[in-house]
């Protein structure tokens, strides 16, 4: 393109763990606690909350959840659109 002006381009998907997975997790392996949860899959107790409210997972912690309960990453997220998939933004040539 040789013309500098707003052009439609796609946000990224979002990326969340999946509902209700780490607390069944949690669950299945007899674990009580978030901290020892977290310390398991290698993130903060801070990290484990922002998680359960929806926010999106680092790759480093979804390996982590994976390799700590033998998933596949497929496993341990879902991908979905943003509500906000696309919008103007200048680009230029």
């Amino acid at each position: 393109m040789n013309r500098t002006d707003e052009q439609l381009v796609s946000q990224p998907t979002a990326i969340k763990i999946r509902p209700g997975l780490l607390d069944r997790l949690k669950d299945t392996a007899g674990i009580r606690s978030d901290d020892a949860f977290a310390r398991l899959i290698g993130i903060s107790r801070a990290t484990l909350a922002d998680l359960k409210k929806g926010n999106e997972p680092s790759l480093r912690t979804v390996v982590g959840i994976a390799q700590a309960f033998g998933l596949a990453m497929g496993e341990v997220v879902v991908v979905s659109e943003r509500a906000d998939a696309e919008e103007l933004v200048p680009v230029a040539s």
